[in-house]
């Protein structure tokens, strides 16, 4: 995607006025790594701004516009928290519409940003800033919540800007023969969101739709689990990649033993001009490398992640008969692996390499003291090379994995994701509580694109009924499980008792949600209360019960009484106007009004929201501190609510009152979270490993979650988080072998004595004490790490007291390295070592 052109949008005085800045540039501004350091300060004067101003919907919800970008409500009350974090008593007042924060645990951070940061929230379109010549403030005129005309005064301006398609989007859309939607994005299928009109290509990200990171990578990830589908005969072929070569068999030399050789270490720097070696003085570091011991080589090598570097390595391996490298280049994070494998392709193990971060910690922060630079990157390596020089290989498990997953749940992200992996040539279980497959889809009639997701839901049932490599398993539940990935073993109960024993390479949790139920506003007391659910059903069964409407009002965001936490449930708005629609449709005359606090229609679901204002539906809004009030005189109903611009109270009587209920966790999610091991967020779905970069994947690996499970989403999106949680598990099933293990803790269990610490300290709750008979006739307790599961945080190394646990590749040896020469003669005249 591309950002809206504020500069298109003059009545803002972006790029006339200096204090008018967008989003993305305020996010230079706040970042460690930008102009200012993460200060933020105003352009026109360098000063910290006492006073600053979010405007949402820059490009957004208008007349050219007419979509909700999605992430810019979330993004500008990051900011402002942001800038109460860097500027302490700064105002930061954002003027809003609706707050969107649809997202897990968003709902949260809104209210943490009003409660705990003091972030004002005004619900006011402005349309104009003007600016004072004499002190570059801006000036905003705006309509408050009584309706009155106010002018005040900001030292600066953000503008969130909203989301466009790509640029050269009509030309690749023409070129690669697929279509564009009425706004320039990428058109899809509600049923298959992740594929164009043109069979073979997928679409993720942004450019389908305005989203996120975490659904942009849901999206990514989906569309590599469908693609493995369509090469499902190639899978596995490869060797794999948690075991380095990287390469075929047959195409890399034996690993060579190193074990009983002297070290030689070999000493790699990038030039990578001008980003390193316009900072730093490669010659100066190269030749005091030579100097360290058991360093036995060490040259410049231009850029180590071209083919010519790489090479240069792996020939000076050869010559020099080297046992240990160290290169001296960019991050960890982007190129350890690159260097791992080729040093494993030059007969190495990979963990004999260590590497030193010169660009980013020495030439990128010191770009203009050369000097100081220089003596950092001397400072970093010798600590390197001692650190290379105590390294040992590491050797990952091989296990043969189990090539059979388990589903837990029957909906449409369970069915989606065992069709993914059954196309893809293994077998899938489904386990389903309920007689029949379905889940939360059998309930929904219609959807409001006009889809008929009846149709989906028999194509579901019957494709996967019909796939050989698919075993359904109704009436039935999970009552164990165990085992790490690859192995998983699981015990199910049938509704009759009896229980029987699946093993399976790796689960994945699509259990779904449920409508939450509440005895609020008179719900089960009185005849013309229902849920949302129960009028879609009523509009899809007894249509012609509509006609006999004249007024219906519904109620947003209806929490059970006993709800400790509380969030947004995603669906519920475009479900109310969805049905308000319909109501419509068949009787126009029907008065129908909906009681809000915000319209949660992001997207391009915003068309419907504008299309129900249009045919007449009644939108007011209410708040926490006035909710609406129900009650039932002589029969009929009675609701009374505020309405905030009149500030009067409003008396309505409909004949019927549908309560768009928040959407929970399916009964016995906790129970199921216990027999997995697997935590839960606070609003009590289940929760991922990182709620950015891995929304598909838990801690455990090989145990993945999607759909409703997951939290409160559409059809299109459980589809897109099936498909993407069915991609990760082949990527697990298909290994022949998979890996595990590598830099995990170990236990030497003659050291240990029991005591418990590392039970009680570890995040992810691994160790386990074992108890075994001494021969004297006690009992001796030791703890023991599973490989397979250990995270390799070493956290229980920190802690043991008895210094019985060390974690690979972070040994106490390796840490702790014996004293190494200081720079000493290395230095500049009368300046002391680091």
């Amino acid at each position: 995607y591309r950002i809206t052109d504020a500069r298109t949008l003059e009545e803002y005085g972006f790029g006339r006025y200096p204090n008018v800045l967008h989003s993305m540039q305020y996010e230079r501004y706040v970042s460690r790594s930008g102009p200012t350091e993460g200060i933020v300060l105003r352009p026109s004067d360098g000063k910290p701004p006492k006073r600053i101003a979010w405007l949402q919907c820059i490009g957004s919800r208008d007349q050219k516009h007419p979509y909700c970008s999605s992430i810019c409500c979330m993004y500008a009350t990051k900011e402002a928290i942001l800038a109460k974090e860097r500027l302490g008593d700064v105002q930061c007042q954002i003027f809003i519409m609706d707050e969107r924060a649809f997202n897990k645990e968003y709902n949260a951070y809104f209210h943490r940003s009003r409660t705990d940061y003091g972030v004002e929230y005004i619900r006011s379109r402005v349309s104009d800033v003007r600016e004072d010549p004499l002190t570059n403030d801006l000036l905003l005129r705006y309509v408050d919540d009584d309706g009155k005309i106010r002018e005040e005064r900001f030292n600066m301006v953000v503008l969130s800007v909203g989301v466009e398609p790509p640029a050269g989007a009509e030309v690749l859309a023409r070129t690669l023969g697929f279509d564009l939607n009425e706004y320039g994005f990428c058109e899809t299928d509600k049923f298959n969101p992740l594929e164009t009109s043109q069979p073979g290509i997928y679409v993720c990200g942004a450019f389908a739709t305005p989203k996120e990171i975490a659904e942009t990578i849901i999206d990514a990830a989906g569309a590599a689990g469908d693609v493995m589908r369509l090469f499902h005969r190639q899978l596995g072929k490869r060797a794999s990649s948690r075991e380095f070569p990287f390469l075929s068999k047959g195409d890399f030399p034996p690993e060579r033993d190193v074990s009983e050789e002297p070290p030689r270490v070999g000493v790699f720097v990038c030039r990578c001009y001008p980003t390193i070696e316009g900072a730093i003085n490669l010659e100066r570091l190269l030749n005091y490398a030579r100097e360290l011991p058991d360093v036995v080589h060490a040259a410049e090598i231009g850029y180590g992640c071209f083919a010519e570097g790489q090479e240069a390595i792996k020939c000076a391996i050869a010559e020099h008969r080297l046992n240990r490298v160290v290169v001296a280049g960019c991050s960890h994070r982007t190129h350890e692996s690159l260097f791992q494998r080729v040093v494993r392709e030059a007969g190495l193990n990979a963990y004999l390499l260590e590497m030193v971060n010169i660009r980013e910690h020495c030439a990128w922060v010191h770009p203009h003291d050369p000097d100081r630079a220089t003596r950092k990157a001397m400072e970093l390596l010798r600590m390197a090379v001692g650190r290379a020089i105590e390294l040992e290989p590491i050797h990952k498990m091989a296990i043969q994995p189990v090539r059979r997953a388990l589903i837990i749940g029957g909906g449409v992200a369970g069915m989606t994701a065992a069709l993914a992996i059954a196309d893809a040539g293994f077998e899938a279980v489904i386990v389903e509580r309920a007689d029949v497959l379905g889940g939360n889809l059998l309930n929904v009639r219609h959807v409001v694109e006009g889809y008929n997701p009846q149709r989906l839901l028999r194509d579901l049932v019957n494709r996967v009924r019909a796939h050989e490599r698919i075993t359904v398993y109704t009436g039935t539940e999970v009552v164990e499980h165990s085992g790490h990935v690859g192995a998983y073993r699981a015990v199910l109960r049938r509704r009759d008792g009896t229980e029987f024993t699946i093993s399976h390479g790796a689960t994945i949790v699509a259990t779904g949600g449920q409508e939450a139920r509440t005895s609020r506003y008179l719900l089960g007391q009185h005849p013309g209360v229902i849920t949302q659910l129960q009028l879609e059903q009523l509009i899809a069964d007894r249509p012609e019960k509509l006609s006999e409407l004249k007024e219906v009002v519904m109620i947003q965001c209806v929490r059970p009484e006993n709800a400790r936490y509380e969030y947004c449930s995603r669906v519920c708005c475009t479900s109310t106007i969805k049905n308000a629609l319909r109501i419509k449709e068949a009787n126009p005359d029907c008065r129908v009004m909906v009681l809000f606090k915000d319209i949660i229609t992001y997207g391009f679901r915003e068309r419907y929201y504008t299309e129900a204002r249009a045919r007449g539906v009644l939108f007011i809004r209410y708040d926490e501190e006035h909710p609406p009030a129900v009650e039932a005189v002589n029969g009929r109903l009675r609701v009374t609510v505020l309405e905030p611009t009149l500030r009067e109270e409003l008396e309505l009587n409909p004949d019927l009152l549908v309560l768009s209920m928040a959407i929970e966790p399916s009964e016995g999610t906790a129970e199921l979270a216990r027999k997995l091991g697997v935590p839960l967020s606070p609003e009590g779905f289940f929760l991922e490993a990182h709620v950015k970069m891995r929304p598909m994947d838990f801690n455990d690996e090989g145990i993945f979650v999607c759909g409703m499970a997951h939290y409160p989403k559409f059809i299109e999106e459980s589809i897109s988080q099936a498909l993407a949680a069915a991609g990760r598990a082949i990527t697990v099933l298909s290994k022949r072998p998979l890996y595990v293990g590598g830099v995990v803790a170990v236990v030497n269990q003659d050291k240990c004595v029991g005591c418990l610490t590392c039970v009680r300290i570890c995040p992810f709750h691994i160790p386990k004490v074992e108890y075994t008979r001494t021969g004297v006739g006690g009992i001796k307790g030791a703890a023991y790490i599973d490989p397979t599961k250990c995270q390799g945080c070493g956290t229980c190394t920190a802690e043991c007291p008895a210094k019985a646990i060390q974690l690979l590749n972070f040994t106490d040896a390796q840490v702790m390295t014996p004293e190494m020469p200081s720079l000493g003669s290395w230095l500049p005249a009368g300046e002391a070592a680091l």
